[in-house]
């Protein structure tokens, strides 16, 4: 998750500590992924619960070069077909082919609880829905008004969507692959995780570390894309500073992803790095930037671009709404993630709302 500490200075003393930001941070397309933490440590403070209640959008649009050849020529616009895959030769050499166009929309639920001053609990579950979405107009539309390169979009479907993977020969975890779904996969729960904080280190007004370990519980339906369908552990080290008017963050994690049947992936080791900065921007709000960069958990397969390592760039702004009844404070985030380079190996473009509550 994109998080901010707090705020400093006397914005901090009049208002108190800002809210949090947040995004869903998948590793590589994010089709098989462990959210990473915020490079923030827990607040200080005992017998505090804190829940947040998010929505957030996903729109991946990645191919491999050999099809963008195809679609780019076409003279029409229309659904990419099985068939029409099939017949595109893998580029170069044993180089595998990939096309998926689809839309995730992930309902998450993100419960804590502190224990004393600097160790806390977490569970988070999420329902998911992964169909053809409904934001590719947007897209094409802001592509059209920037200038950008469209890379085939107006020649395919509008919102559509398709999952197709498939190597012909060696170069890859089974050598031979073949997944297709085009069928939508529609609602169903998503995965479970765990965790665990606790500060590290002496307490102090500039420097916050902080450790987490985290566990995925295969909770989600691997068939139908919604998860992975294994067990993953992820560990990571967290540290913040105060500089001038804003806050840093850092972030380095290291997790262990288990197998994928239907992907032929076996188990692997990911390796995530952040950087990311809050600012106040007035009472009660702040914005936060943050860089990201992460290995893909689909280099194992060969297949083209989407095996290399991503950098994806997140803004966010929070905004706090004030204390409700039963002493509980209360504020509201929205962000965004893009991807930077290397289109066709990780998320074109998410967009995330939420809100948070926090007991005194």
């Amino acid at each position: 998750m994109l998080a901010a500490a707090s705020s400093l200075g006397a914005q901090e003393h009049r208002f108190g500590p800002l809210p949090v930001a947040e995004a869903w941070l998948g590793s590589g397309s994010g089709f098989l992924s462990l959210p990473i933490e915020a490079p923030a440590a827990p607040e200080v403070g005992g017998g505090r619960w804190q829940v947040t209640a998010s929505l957030s959008l996903s729109s991946f649009w990645l191919r491999s070069p050999s099809v963008s050849e195809v679609i780019e020529a076409r003279r029409y616009r229309g659904p990419v077909t099985v068939e029409e895959l099939d017949g595109i030769s893998p580029w170069p050499g044993f180089e595998g082919i990939y096309f998926a166009d689809m839309e995730v929309h992930r309902l998450r639920l993100d419960a804590r609880r502190r224990f004393g001053r600097r160790l806390e609990l977490g569970i988070k579950t999420s329902i998911v829905n992964a169909d053809g979405g409904v934001i590719d107009p947007l897209i094409e539309g802001f592509h059209d008004f920037f200038g950008f390169r469209q890379s085939g979009r107006p020649q395919t479907l509008e919102n559509g969507y398709a999952l197709y993977f498939r190597r012909d020969g060696p170069g890859g975890y089974g050598e031979q692959l073949r997944f297709v779904r085009f069928e939508q996969a529609g609602l169903g729960v998503g995965e479970t995780i765990v965790s665990l904080k606790s500060g590290l280190g002496p307490e102090s007004a500039t420097w916050r570390q902080a450790i987490q370990v985290q566990l995925k519980l295969p909770t989600a339906d691997v068939d139908r894309f919604h998860g992975t369908g294994s067990v993953d552990a992820a560990i990571q080290y967290l540290v913040s500073r105060p500089w001038r008017r804003w806050t840093l963050h850092g972030n380095a994690g290291f997790t262990r992803l288990g197998s994928h049947d239907l992907l032929t992936l076996e188990p692997q080791n990911i390796i995530t790095v952040a950087i990311a900065g809050e600012r106040p921007i007035g009472p009660g709000s702040s914005i936060v930037l943050q860089i990201r960069h992460q290995q893909s958990p689909f280099r194992q397969l060969n297949l083209s671009i989407l095996g290399v390592t991503a950098t994806l760039i997140d803004i966010g702004w929070t905004r706090r709404l004030g204390s409700s009844g039963g002493n509980l404070d209360r504020s509201a985030y929205f962000s965004l993630t893009n991807n930077t380079a290397k289109y066709g190996s990780a998320v074109d473009i998410s967009l995330h709302a939420g809100i948070r509550f926090r007991s005194n």
